[in-house]
């Protein structure tokens, strides 16, 4: 029987559900907003009557082309908006760029990149699989794990951000293993380890099969809907209501909550693209941040076997798949929450309109914005709440929740939580090794069940973010924190902040230091406030983690961008990902490290910050069979952009 509850719930989403399908049937508002179902079906036609398309052709990738950033910012309603869209088209083992101009339904260019490779497709992963499972050589080998029913088999050789094997240096080559789901809904925990796969993905072929022996297949319980636990009790409901309505509202795609205003929109790649985020300051409306977003991910793995040192995963660059995020909840989002459609393209280019991907919500914290307590026993203080658009990227095993996190006092929060299924091997070990059994062993990973490894790994997320702290023209100043000697009284020393401003991109590479701290803003060196300083916002690091793999592992070659937490580079239009466009190459590296080699001026002129949250994961018993939620931020905030402080004007409690 449904609740009142459920019901409440159900309706809400349902209704939300409409809402934002029926906003992604309507046209465009903005040059910035995402491609439109009537958008991609343009782009699909033209290129289909392009003369260049094949039966063999796939669509690996389709964005929004941003319009000019001079043209959006001087862009008014009623101006003529201009619609481009940039394509990546995987065709018979060559990468195709080509773009769009959707208004004149004309393919502007199409032109074959030669040394690169287009992220992998679903088709590619599907006819992959059902290849593999047909080899001789695989059926036997499997036969001998005793596996012959292999309809719960699943196979994935992907291509490989770095050079393995010499067959890569011409050819689109897959590497991996299989997993067999068989008694089971997922195949996560049931590798079919020692067999791995080298196939040419562009002629359908298996290559090579490398067969190190038979490991004992792992047979604990990997089923978390199902696990044997019982639900705890206690857990009474908890609601959230809003008997006046949301306190954000949304004018042709604006979002404005409390003194804040900003657009989004879902790009397949990097999920949420923040746009042009300015606050309302008494009667100025001030520009803060143009653009926002995920740029790259990186994950690589720590075991020395050659079936698991090979997994080091660019997952925006390698998985777009349908699009990197996907659908969230209630689970993940609260009931009062507003859900939102996006579009990803198919393989064949043709739009799919995927329902809550995003979902976007006001909550209270838990705490108040600001208190004092008087002498004489008097509170003051006021409380505090935050607007956050939530989105779910998924890359296989893992899950992320990337939030937005909107604040009362000019405070941007950015935030990772990792979940899903950490990734395992099978073992012959059905015991973890113990304190004090003998020396010290190097250890690869936690094993969290019998014959169960789950393997060491690292997580880094790059973040794109294009501030333009009242304007464009911005400088990178570092208050770094020196000791100062004082003298003729008890105390000996005290700290004072050292500020400098870096010339180039080079005096901006930077990484949290315990003994050298500092603090990193981006100032507009042509606004200052009433006391004199200039306007300014910092990134303000949390915790977190930076790579020790040596610069000349050829997967840390790849995600070189997780040497440094900070990086700093004059604006560019075709620099978006921190790894580069494409992340499969056989040619030159890409990327932050590359860019930076040329050390541009980086002083009052358009500047882009590249922030590395990082994390190292020594899997614990506790992340199996599902890892709770771990979180990692950091903050956008201002520094002396306000002449006082911003939550004097916060009401008391409704």
């Amino acid at each position: 029987m449904m609740t009142a509850k459920v019901f409440l719930r159900s309706t809400c989403a349902l209704f939300a559900f409409t809402a934002s399908v029926f906003a992604q049937t309507k046209t465009f508002q903005h040059p910035l907003d995402g491609l439109t179902t009537d958008e991609y079906w343009t782009v699909h036609d033209v290129l289909q009557g392009s003369g260049h398309w094949t039966d063999k052709a796939l669509v690996a990738s389709l964005l929004l082309h941003e319009p000019a950033k001079d043209k959006v910012l001087a862009w008014k309603a009623g101006d003529p908006i201009p619609r481009e869209a940039d394509v990546i088209i995987e065709a018979d083992g060559k990468t195709i760029e080509a773009r769009v101009d959707i208004a004149a339904h004309r393919l502007e260019f199409w032109k074959e990149v030669p040394g690169v490779q287009a992220p992998i497709t679903l088709t590619e992963l599907n006819t992959m699989s059902d290849v593999v499972k047909k080899d001789p050589r695989v059926i036997a080998a499997l036969k001998a794990r005793g596996i012959t029913d292999l309809s719960g088999v699943q196979c994935q050789p992907i291509p490989l951000t770095f050079k393995l094997f010499p067959e890569q240096a011409d050819h689109r080559i897959g590497y991996g293993d299989c997993m067999d789901s068989h008694g089971n809904y997922h195949a996560w925990g049931r590798a079919i380890e020692g067999l791995y796969v080298v196939a040419d993905m562009t002629s359908e072929k298996v290559l090579n099969v490398i067969d190190n022996g038979p490991v004992p297949a792992p047979k604990g319980d990997i089923d978390f809907e199902e696990a044997d636990a019982t639900p705890r009790e206690g857990t009474t409901p908890l609601l959230v209501t809003q008997p006046l309505g949301a306190g954000y509202k949304i004018d042709k795609g604006e979002i404005a909550w409390q003194n804040w205003r900003f657009r989004f929109r879902l790009d397949p790649r990097v999920g949420t693209v923040i746009n042009l985020v300015r606050y309302q300051d008494g009667d100025k409306l001030r520009s803060v941040m143009y653009e926002g977003s995920l740029s790259e991910m990186y994950v690589p793995y720590m075991d020395p076997d050659l079936g698991w040192s090979s997994r080091a995963f660019l997952d925006a660059g390698e998985f777009l798949l349908g699009g990197l995020i996907k659908p969230v909840g209630p689970d993940d989002c609260p009931a009062h929450a507003q859900y939102f459609a996006g579009i990803v393209p198919s393989d064949q280019g043709t739009p799919i309109l995927k329902p809550q991907l995003t979902c976007l919500f006001e909550h209270a914290t838990d705490g108040p914005a600001w208190r004092h307590i008087n002498d004489d026993g008097l509170i003051s203080g006021r409380p505090s709440r935050e607007l956050v658009l939530r989105t779910a990227a998924v890359a296989g095993n893992y899950d992320y929740l990337l939030d937005w996190v909107f604040q009362q006092d000019g405070t941007i929060r950015v935030a990772v939580g990792a979940t899903g299924i950490v990734e395992t091997k099978a073992v012959k070990e059905t015991m973890a090794h113990s304190m004090g059994d003998g020396p010290s062993k190097l250890e690869h990973g936690t094993l969290v069940a019998p014959n169960l490894l789950a393997v060491n790994h690292d997580h880094y997320f790059s973040y794109r973010i294009d501030l333009d702290v009242d304007g464009p023209n911005n400088s990178f100043m570092i208050d770094r924190l020196v000791p100062e000697s004082i003298s003729g009284q008890a105390r000996k020393s005290i700290w004072a902040a050292q500020s400098s401003t870096a010339k180039t991109e080079k005096d901006a590479i930077l990484d949290i230091d315990l003994h050298h701290p500092g603090m990193w803003h981006f100032i507009n060196p042509a606004q200052h406030g009433a006391i004199g300083y200039p306007s300014g916002y910092e990134i303000m690091p949390g915790p977190t983690a930076i790579s020790f793999l040596s610069p000349e592992d050829p997967a840390q070659k790849e995600g070189a961008f997780s040497e440094h937490q900070m990086w700093v580079t004059p604006y560019n239009p075709d620099e978006l990902y921190a790894a580069g466009v494409y992340v499969t190459r056989n040619k030159e590296l890409d990327g932050l490290p590359t860019w930076v080699q040329a050390n541009r001026p980086i002083e009052n002129t358009d500047i882009v910050g590249w922030y590395t949250l990082g994390f190292h994961h020594v899997v614990r018993l506790e992340d199996w069979p599902v890892m709770p939620v771990l979180w990692h931020d950091f903050l956008i905030r201002p520094a002396n952009f306000f002449d006082k402080s911003p939550v004097l004007t916060l009401p008391h409690q409704p």
